[in-house]
């Protein structure tokens, strides 16, 4: 037996936990190797990954590893790259979109031709693992949230959980590609095979516990209420009735932090980490701290903070004001996405952020 791990909330849980395993492991005559041992630890590192204060986050020295990788030469090494990163995909939003450039080489019959298309994947996961993703840890007994999406690309899911402070953080992320039969899928066959692969995926989080199922698709509650379903779905119906679920219906503006798991994505910058990002660019910019100031004392009908960020709204939908720091990485990483012309950038762009003076970054 190797790699025990014992989780406690508190030093008093952690003695009594400790001394159970302790008298367990005496009573059966195991061995413990003392200077591999280590008591009640805030932050540690284990299999791969830094646990500390309630999240979980990729050990440095695995990133390390994913920095230092060589670009592939060879289908094998893709591979390697593969497993290196898919270590850490529940991570990473989108993961199966990104890699798909790189995984579409693995098939019968294809000629390895690592283009530009190959690198650009390759540079994303490294950069992606290089800015240190983090994630909640698993409480039991907190309320969960189930957000899936899908469209003729594939699925993604995102499974968040309820913090005490009120908030929902997510706890794994998960995307797949579709099968070439699941290609022709109608929309709501493929809605419905989204929350189907999910629950798959966390069954461990979810099985005898109540929760949300979060979907953009209104068609979901309706289809599986219907008296005669085709075999398919049928199958899937019998399923879901494992699980004690609510389905809530949202709209697709409100549910674009999973939509861009399962197609290719307007934003994948939109990301937790890169909010965290411009939040803390925000508080260092002149311009927007003043605005913060003001509506703090005066509450402003064009702009408002939602967790401390800023944010304008425009004809009802909630902007994210940027930072002049982070103007440009953030338009050039939405260009890059497609390789858009200016007035499709400017577009995109719009749809999701604030950025004063837009069309001289253009």
């Amino acid at each position: 037996m190797d790699d025990l791990l014992i989780p406690s909330n508190s030093e008093i849980e952690g003695i009594q936990k400790l001394s159970l395993v302790l008298q367990t492991a005496a009573d059966y005559g195991l061995e413990l190797n003392l200077k591999k041992c280590k008591f009640l630890q805030r932050k540690i590192e284990f299999p791969g990954y830094i646990i500390e204060n309630g999240t979980i986050k990729p050990s440095p020295f695995k990133t390390q590893a994913v920095q230092k990788f060589p670009q592939p030469q060879n289908p094998k090494q893709i591979q390697s790259f593969l497993g290196l990163t898919g270590y850490f995909r529940k991570f990473i939003p989108n993961y199966a979109r990104i890699a798909r450039p790189l995984s579409d080489l693995l098939r019968d019959n294809i000629a390895f031709n690592f283009g530009p298309e190959q690198v650009a994947a390759f540079q994303e996961l490294k950069n992606i693992l290089s800015h240190n993703p983090v994630l909640h840890v698993f409480q039991q007994g907190y309320p969960l949230e189930l957000h899936t999406d899908a469209c003729s690309l594939g699925f993604g899911a995102v499974l968040l959980q309820k913090s005490d402070d009120g908030q929902f953080y997510p706890i794994y992320y998960f995307s797949c590609k579709s099968t070439v039969q699941q290609e022709k899928y109608h929309s709501y066959e493929l809605e419905v095979q989204a929350v189907i692969e999910a629950l798959k995926k966390f069954k461990n989080y979810l099985l005898g516990t109540k929760f949300k199922i979060i979907t953009d698709c209104d068609a979901f509650q309706k289809t599986m209420h219907k008296k005669d379903l085709p075999a398919k779905i049928a199958r899937w119906a019998l399923m879901l009735e494992d699980f004690d679920y609510e389905v809530c219906h949202r709209s697709g503006r409100q549910m674009k932090h999973v939509d861009a798991l399962s197609r290719h994505p307007i934003l994948v910058i939109s990301s937790n980490d890169i909010t965290q990002k411009v939040k803390n660019a925000q508080d260092q910019d002149e311009f927007i701290s003043k605005i913060k100031s003001m509506i703090e004392s005066t509450p402003s009908n064009e702009f408002f903070l939602k967790n401390g960020i800023l944010y304008k709204l425009n004809n009802d939908t909630e902007l994210l004001v940027v930072p002049q720091m982070m103007q440009k990485e953030i338009v050039l990483k939405i260009h890059s996405q497609g390789h858009f012309a200016s007035q499709k950038t400017e577009s995109l762009v719009s749809r999701e952020f604030y950025i004063p003076q837009f069309k001289k970054l253009v």
